[in-house]
Order: C-alpha cells, then structure tokens, then sequence
C-alpha cells in the first residue's frame, strides 16, 4: 500500500465516508421495512438526529488509529478534520434547528 494513503483528502474523504455508510448500516439492519424517508422523518421527529450522527461518527475512531498506527500523519489529520465537521453538524442541528 506505502504512502499514497496518506495524503489528507483520502483522510477527509474517508471520514466524511464512513458515518455515512453507518447510517445507512444502521438503517438496513435496524429498519429494514421501513421506506429510507419515513425513517428519516422519523428520526427528526424525535430530535434523534443529532444522537444518530454522533453514533454514526464513531467509526472514524477505527480508521483514526489504522492511520495513526501507520504513522499516516496527512491522513490522520483529515480523519479529525472530518470528525470536527460532522460535531459541527451535529452542534448545529441540536441548537439551532
């Protein structure tokens, strides 16, 4: 593999990745049988939003300490940078929506 993986952009691009495939991990195993847009209307009636992103991120700690155990330095700062967005996200939905 080498080096090519650390670059900070794969690091973003995967942080930004892996809540998502979370969430839709979530969503498939937990709800099969409910459409994706009542359980996203679901999901934001009951101001669980901002809880479900915060559990989706925690992925990014597996793929944080690949990076960090690798000595990946670029790819780990874009880990964190995407993890911050997402607590920004997850800031801004529970304080102003």
């Amino acid at each position: 593999m080498g080096r090519r993986w650390n670059k900070f952009w794969i690091g973003l691009a995967l942080g930004i990745l892996l809540p998502l495939v979370a969430f839709m991990l979530i969503y498939y195993f937990g709800y099969p049988k409910i459409h994706f847009d009542k359980f996203i209307s679901h999901v934001v009636m009951m101001k669980a939003l901002p809880k479900m992103l915060s559990l989706c991120a925690i992925p990014n700690l597996a793929i944080f300490y690949f990076f960090l155990n690798r000595e990946y330095w670029y790819a780990t700062r874009g880990i964190i940078t995407a993890t911050l967005l997402c607590t920004f996200v997850v800031i801004v939905i529970k304080f102003f929506a």
